[in-house]
């Protein structure tokens, strides 16, 4: 995994107003998705949030902030933290790794009104995982 030299200016501008350590992070449109070490959410996030209020204003873009996981199920557990999962398996098609998401009606809708947020887990799970699909069932 390469950063370019925004990553790179978002990891410190979080670094610098939080202290967290972010391992990576992904910018889509007016969007910047940070992934922090494991048990550095708090840190980053802020009390009352002020971390992620400080750095939307001196960024001027929308801010996520997911905690890395040894497992790509659990990260993406952690990434959408309100909704039930049934079964998460990782599997191998045609040589790529891909995630299996069962949810019901319910959660699946939940997911998929969040299109954008699902397009940066994929970019997460592909920079991080090796996973090229996430397939919602």
């Amino acid at each position: 995994m390469k950063l370019g030299a925004d990553e790179i200016f978002y990891l410190n501008a979080l670094n610098s107003i939080s202290g967290a350590n972010a391992r990576d992070c992904v910018v889509q449109g007016n969007t910047v998705s940070f992934i922090v070490r494991p048990g550095e959410l708090g840190r980053a996030i802020g009390k009352n949030a002020l971390n992620i209020e400080q750095l939307k204003k001196r960024l001027k873009k929308n801010i996520e902030i997911f905690e890395y996981s040894e497992n790509a199920g659990e990260f993406l557990k952690k990434a959408f933290y309100n909704i039930e999962f049934k079964k998460i398996d990782s599997v191998e098609e045609q040589g790529k790794k891909a995630l299996v998401v069962a949810v019901d009606a319910e959660n699946r809708s939940k997911m998929l009104n969040n299109s954008g947020k699902i397009k940066r887990i994929k970019e997460i799970a592909k920079r991080n995982y090796g996973i090229e699909e996430i397939k919602i069932r």
